[in-house]
């Protein structure tokens, strides 16, 4: 057998062989800059930093969008760019969380939305982004129009100013569906979707789509008056406050992405703001059913509510459910929560099938009393206040089953608020992250002092029964809201997660991970990311080995101090434990170095070294 072939086999055996099946804690990062919306210690779910979604592609890379605020924002003490007091920022780590690239966008006014990224695995990156463009050619303020990437930004405005202006401007277009390069960050095109437009009519929806099994991207984009989408649909010149809704796919012609024909007019009315408002509606294809769900909440603030009617038939609830006919738009079926609370405050925050076309949604349902919570004919087991559930549902709408806590600690009875509760699959495993103080999940209990706020919490569940796995916590220090809001799986079943925190992070001695402090005094939330893993990365696999990189790793067993000799320049260490924990890393500048490895306990090490020719991982005794 070839030795180089050998090696290869061998780190691709690895992860399931003799490391450890147990999630630990591998890394975490932050970042952020010092300001925020708002007071100190009070948090915007609109506005205020936190992981909005994570992405993960075929060679393990993983990606994240955030908002970003001023105050010298930082990720990893790396300064990131930034344009004005809140600009959107994307960036890209490999699976043992170096930074690849960072990429902001922005321009003077506090308005570019977005809310999730989709990667195509051939080396393409997405985001339909929401801007409001004010840079004026006549103005010694605002200067700046928006950028999507360092030397791509929108022309400057020189339509009136006044917002009754009919004049119109491609400077105010506000939807745009964006294409990165993953592996620099480089914005490889953007289209606007909008036709002519003014102050009166600019404004647009576009904060609703998916991306299918063959990397085309399905939306659903609310317009006003006007010829959008190149010319394919008019808006009546009727819709200057309200959108009409079209559902809209585009598809892959000679590598670009182009709309396909025929958009099919929705019978929307009113409003589902999935641009602008938190982020909270997620839409779903079914490629085998063809047939689309859309999920989510219609609050606009804790006891206001956006008017939406399908078909001319009302929601009337906060959290709700749509599947519709995806060649016709004809409503199939519908879903609310239904509460007896004075002011609903139901969400579903998160929507994702299985292979089977099963539905998963995750969200809290909010009770006072013994009364009833319902959602269509199905009554939820009675909760206490704000109640996290997930529910699975079969094609047909039907409850298959639903969990929710198993009860909350004796020191905080009462249920915890989080901002989101993303879920995602994992092969027979369902995973559901949110904030708690007090949940109890099987034998698992989230225990803290009376009055504490909220910890990022993950709750593994069987897809299948709904029966509690195991879950995992991150500790702070009292009385800080500090929550997971994003959550996906790489390519090693292994959980990468983001959230925001406020002052520490990771205080538990035991969780593996240097406790994360808030650089900053101001009160105001940082993103972190951080990876739940129960094996290395895989694509140590790929590798090559030290002989054909020309590095020499020695005394093996070592004692103290590890030399490496090598024919390219080194660059960068981490040390990984036999369970997958990376307990060692730091950078190289020289062709020879050393490592200490004197403080760690005698055992089995796998030592990943970069030169700036080729990735090595070698196997190291500690005695």
């Amino acid at each position: 057998m070839d030795i180089k072939f050998y090696f290869r086999l061998l780190f691709l055996l690895l992860p399931f062989s003799i490391f450890s099946q147990t999630y630990t804690y591998q890394w975490a990062k932050h970042g952020g800059g010092s300001n925020g919306s708002g007071s100190a210690g009070l948090f915007s779910e609109i506005e205020d930093e936190m992981i909005r979604d994570i992405a993960v592609d075929s060679e393990n890379n993983h990606y994240y969008l955030s908002s970003l605020f001023d105050g010298t924002p930082v990720l990893e003490g790396q300064a990131l760019t930034h344009y004005a007091n809140r600009d959107l920022v994307i960036f890209s780590t490999d699976c043992s969380g170096n930074i690849r690239w960072t990429r902001t966008i922005g321009g003077s006014q506090n308005g570019e939305y977005a809310w999730k990224l989709k990667v195509d695995n051939n080396g393409g990156l997405y985001v339909m982004a929401n801007v409001t463009n004010v840079a004026r050619t006549v103005s010694t303020t605002n200067t700046l129009p928006i950028r999507f990437d360092d030397n791509n930004l929108m022309p400057f405005v020189t339509a009136p100013a006044d917002p009754s202006s009919t004049v119109t401007d491609p400077a105010l277009k506000t939807a745009f569906l964006l294409k990165y390069n993953t592996s620099n960050g480089n914005l490889v095109w953007q289209k606007p979707l909008q036709g002519d437009v003014s102050n009166v009519t600019r404004m647009s929806d576009n904060g609703l789509w998916c991306l299918d099994n063959a990397n085309n991207i399905h939306a659903i984009i609310g317009f006003r008056a006007g010829t959008h989408l190149n010319g394919q649909i008019t808006v009546p010149s009727s819709y200057t406050n309200d959108f009409q809704y079209y559902l809209v796919k585009f598809s892959y012609s000679n590598g670009d992405m182009v709309i396909s024909p025929n958009p099919i007019l929705l019978p929307v009315t009113g409003s589902l703001r999935a641009e602008i408002g938190g982020g909270k509606i997620q839409m779903l294809y079914d490629e085998a059913l063809n047939r689309y769900y859309i999920a989510g909440s219609r609050s606009s603030s804790v006891s206001s509510y956006l008017d939406f009617s399908y078909n001319n038939i009302p929601f009337t609830k906060d959290g709700f459910m749509l599947a519709i006919n995806g060649s016709t738009g004809s409503e199939l079926w519908r879903k609310e929560i239904n509460s007896t609370y004075a002011f609903p405050d139901d969400k579903i925050y998160s929507l994702i099938k299985d292979e089977n076309s099963n539905l998963y949604i995750s969200g809290r349902f909010f009770s006072l009393s013994t009364a009833p919570v319902t959602f269509g004919d199905y009554t939820f087991p009675t909760g206490n206040s704000s109640t996290p559930f997930v529910m699975k549902l079969n094609s047909s709408g039907s409850v298959q089953w639903s969990k929710i806590p198993d009860g909350l600690s004796p020191n905080n009875t009462a249920g915890y608020r989080f901002m989101r509760g993303p879920i995602v699959l994992n092969g027979n495993e369902i995973a559901f992250a949110k904030g708690s103080r007090s949940d109890i999940w099987g034998s698992y209990a989230m225990n803290r002092p009376a009055g504490d706020l909220a910890d990022p919490m993950l709750i593994r569940l069987n897809k299948d029964s709904g029966a509690v796995i195991g879950a995992s916590e991150i500790q702070s220090n009292f009385g800080y809201q500090d929550e997971f809001t994003a959550v996906s799986v790489d390519n090693d079943g292994n959980y990468v997660l983001g959230g925001f925190y406020h002052n520490q992070l990771f205080t538990d001695p035991s969780d593996n991970i240097n406790t994360i402090l808030n650089p900053f005094t101001t009160g105001k939330s940082q993103f972190f990311i951080a990876k739940l893993a129960k094996s290395v990365c895989s694509n140590l696999s790929v590798e090559e080995t030290a002989v054909d990189a020309g590095l020499q790793f020695y005394p093996n067993p070592v004692q103290d101090l590890l030399t490496i000799k090598s024919k390219n320049k080194l660059e960068s260490y981490e040390v990984y434990s036999s369970a997958g924990q990376t307990v060692l890393r730091g950078s190289l500048g020289n062709n020879n170095a050393q490592i200490n490895m004197s403080a760690l306990t005698a055992g089995v090490y796998y030592v990943k070294v970069k030169t700036e020719k080729a990735v090595v991982t070698e196997k190291v005794v500690k005695k």
